[in-house]
């Protein structure tokens, strides 16, 4: 990609600096944090919501809650040990 800023004018502090920052934590995936971990745990286990958890935590919890409830309208069952296959990167 074709940069118009120059390296003198790049650094911290600069709008090329927050544009490149802001584009790599829009882009990056990130490692979730304690809470997101137990709303995790908690919507996969079918607790109810806490109004105390953080923003980026509910948020979290009603994507899960939609997903789960989609796979079981779909009716997903599970005919012999290939659909159960763990699924890796």
């Amino acid at each position: 990609m074709f940069e118009l800023w120059s390296q003198e004018i790049s650094g911290s502090g600069t709008s090329a600096y927050y544009r490149t920052t802001l584009t790599r934590a829009m882009t990056e995936p990130r490692p979730l944090t304690y809470d997101e971990h137990k709303v995790a745990d908690a919507a996969l286990l079918g607790y109810l919501p806490d109004p105390d958890w953080t923003d980026s935590a509910q948020e979290i919890y009603a994507c899960l809650a939609v997903a789960i409830v989609k796979g079981n309208a779909t009716g997903f069952t599970p005919t012999g040990t290939r659909d159960l296959e763990g699924v890796s990167r």
